[in-house]
């Protein structure tokens, strides 16, 4: 495993590491690719099969530290090393659990609601009553599924009264006690 993790030596600047370590979460956590031409510069002198067992190693670590919820590094790697990994981890062990948990519920064949958007309106009566009115509010929830190698994406729009509202909170903290 250390033969892994020794294509950091190439690496002049504990800065550059860092940079290479958020990058590698990027890339795992889909937000971006991890570019062998970022890497090839005076700072990082890897050769692009360095950059990428480098880059795996890492996310295989994080991943296999977030699923188990602790981050196991190897004895013989250095502490300045150490030190980075274990400060990017805690700064994106969130990050990798939400992608990782997205992955999952995917591979799954669920949807998966990536974001919700809401507006609150008021429904005026008639105008013989035009004082009374009643909160309505519209949902969006903007929607991800796999369909073999593709991700379809979707939007379910919906608008609840009040009580609909309360039964759907109500819902979602039973969810969350369940869940916890």
């Amino acid at each position: 495993m250390s033969a892994s993790y020794n294509h950091f030596l190439k690496i002049s600047h504990i800065s550059a590491i860092y940079e290479f370590l958020h990058h590698c979460v990027d890339d795992l956590i889909e937000k971006s690719n991890t570019n062998f031409e970022n890497y090839y510069n005076g700072d990082i002198e890897l050769t692009q099969e360095d950059c990428e067992k480098a880059c795996s190693f890492i996310q295989n670590l994080y991943r296999v530290s977030v699923m188990e919820n602790h981050l196991k590094l190897p004895g013989d790697m250095s502490t300045n090393l150490q030190e980075a990994v274990t400060h990017c981890y805690m700064i994106r062990k969130n990050d990798i659990f939400q992608a990782l948990a997205r992955d999952y519920i995917l591979q799954k064949d669920h949807n998966l609601v990536n974001n919700v958007d809401w507006r609150l309106k008021w429904v005026l009566g008639s105008s013989s009553l035009a004082t009374l009115h009643s909160p309505l509010l519209q949902v969006d929830l903007h929607c991800s599924k796999k369909n073999g190698d593709d991700l379809m994406k979707n939007t379910i729009n919906f608008e609840a009264d009040l009580q609909q509202i309360d039964n759907l909170l109500m819902e979602l903290i039973q969810f969350q006690k369940e869940f916890h």
